[in-house]
């Protein structure tokens, strides 16, 4: 026969394990999301690190020249050449811009620098592509009767060939605020291209 402290006696610790059983799914999620957000953030920045490490892609053409006119007259030494550059830069990043902070480009013929000129400081947006004018000039310029005869020939028959080098220079060009920075310093852009013979109407 049950006494009446035996039917109405509940349990005090199996209220705490009911509470602790509602307690232990909210510290499952919690987990959970803790840990999503940390493979999240573990992803984002191998992925940031990938972008952060692409790399620009660069063309230049001769957009126009004059001043060459002195290389075909006879006795003439010196020439003071100008050229208009057009840069083209493609940004392969994602998640970052590519910005540098300005540079300097030569102009040059057979080793001898014909005309040299600033770059200007430049930021291309995300997936983004921007186009640079750059003006390079010389005065004064000396050349050997030997170079300006071949130069004057080659010219004239349209195939002399320049030498375009740009040099530009970056500062923290990454995504500092995650821990990467790429690009700082200088990098090089060379090409050969050739100028437009003399009769060319697109030549001046």
């Amino acid at each position: 026969m049950a006494t009446i402290a035996d039917e109405y006696y509940v349990p005090i610790h199996d209220a705490c394990v009911v509470r602790a059983r509602r307690r232990r799914p909210c510290k499952r999620a919690l987990k959970l999301t803790c840990c999503a957000i940390a493979v999240a953030f573990a992803v984002f920045r191998v992925l940031a690190k990938i972008d952060d490490n692409s790399v620009a892609k660069f063309s230049v053409d001769i957009a126009s020249v004059e001043g060459l006119n002195g290389t075909t007259v006879v006795g003439a030494r010196t020439v003071s050449p100008g050229f208009s550059l057009t840069a083209r830069v493609e940004n392969p990043r994602a998640l970052t811009d590519w910005c540098s902070t300005g540079g300097q480009a030569v102009v040059s013929y057979a080793g001898v620098s014909l005309a040299w000129g600033p770059s200007p400081a430049f930021c291309v947006p995300k997936k983004g592509a921007a186009e640079l004018t750059v003006a390079a000039s010389g005065t004064g310029v000396g050349l050997s009767d030997d170079l300006r005869t071949r130069f004057g020939a080659e010219w004239n028959m349209g195939m002399a060939l320049v030498e375009v080098e740009m040099k530009l220079f970056y500062d923290g060009n990454g995504c500092s605020w995650i821990g990467t920075s790429a690009y700082q310093g200088v990098s090089v852009v060379w090409r050969q291209l050739t100028l437009p013979g003399q009769g060319a109407p697109h030549a001046f």
